[in-house]
């Protein structure tokens, strides 16, 4: 209904608000950021790069700035969060920020427990028509929390809404910072995961270039694996980049005193430079 003189439109609710958008009293009409008014909510997977916070992209930062919770993911209670360091700047004043629980242990009840659990609390968010943010370090999609979680997610509601934002990964940061192509013409990528198993040795064997993600608890014995290999000299393994205690060995035939922590990844390059 129009006010007598035009100049205002009253809606149902009472409250008169101008054809600029302006209510009497100059405030201008605002929706509450992020909120998905009479829909179901929305979850983004944001990956926020491999540690340097100027490495977030400008689609995290944007996203960061809109949604109505944020989740991140930890170990216990009382574990900070690097990704949720990363992202601080960017999120909204007042925004909650929801820490999940993810133990490190290899009780799989326990472990079905905790992703359950942690599943249940992201589409109690998405049912309230509300937007959310769930941060990872790296890429979202790249031996994530976020892209296991992902499963249990769709097995309680098939039909939420996600978008995952890709974010840069720790060996695409390890190559910059060796100046070394990961991959050329017609050669390989392999990447995997650094446990020494019975494949290890086949995926060394076939592939031109690898990275070995997270090889920390079998490192010594890897690392041993890749001499056998006539690899050594072609490998570089990098430890907390970007991070205090940064590590970059550049061949693994020299002696070295390995680094410890879980940020830490080989990259295997079979190329004759020259």
């Amino acid at each position: 209904m129009a006010s007598d003189d035009g100049r205002w439109e009253i809606r149902p609710n009472g409250e008169p608000v101008g054809q600029n958008g302006l209510r009497p009293e100059g405030r201008a009409e605002t929706r509450e950021a992020g909120r998905e008014e009479n829909r179901e909510g929305t979850l983004y997977g944001i990956g926020v790069g491999p540690g340097d916070p100027s490495l977030i992209t400008l689609k995290a930062v944007q996203l960061l700035g809109q949604v109505d919770h944020v989740f991140t993911a930890s170990t216990s209670e009382t574990e900070d969060s690097l990704a949720g360091n990363i992202a601080a700047p960017h999120v909204r004043e007042g925004v909650e920020v929801i820490k999940l629980v993810f133990p490190m242990t290899v009780d799989g009840k326990r472990l079905e427990e905790a992703w359950l659990k942690n599943a249940k609390a992201v589409v109690e968010v998405l049912d309230e028509g509300r937007s959310a943010a769930f941060l990872t370090l790296g890429d979202c999609l790249t031996y994530s929390t976020y892209a296991y979680l992902l499963r249990y997610l769709f097995d309680l509601k098939p039909s939420a809404k996600v978008v995952s934002v890709p974010g840069i990964t720790s060996y695409q940061l390890a190559a910059a910072k060796l100046n070394r192509p990961l991959v050329l013409g017609r050669e390989n990528l392999t990447i995997f995961g650094g446990a020494l198993d019975a494949n290890f040795e086949r995926l060394c064997q076939a592939s031109d270039n690898l990275v070995i993600m997270k090889p920390y608890r079998d490192m010594a014995e890897v690392t041993k694996k890749l001499k056998d290999l006539g690899l050594a000299g072609k490998t570089a393994l990098c430890a907390n980049l970007a991070l205090a205690g940064e590590t970059i060995i550049d061949g693994l035939d020299q002696p070295h005193e390995e680094p410890s922590g879980y940020f830490s990844l080989l990259l295997v390059n079979k190329r004759e430079e020259g």
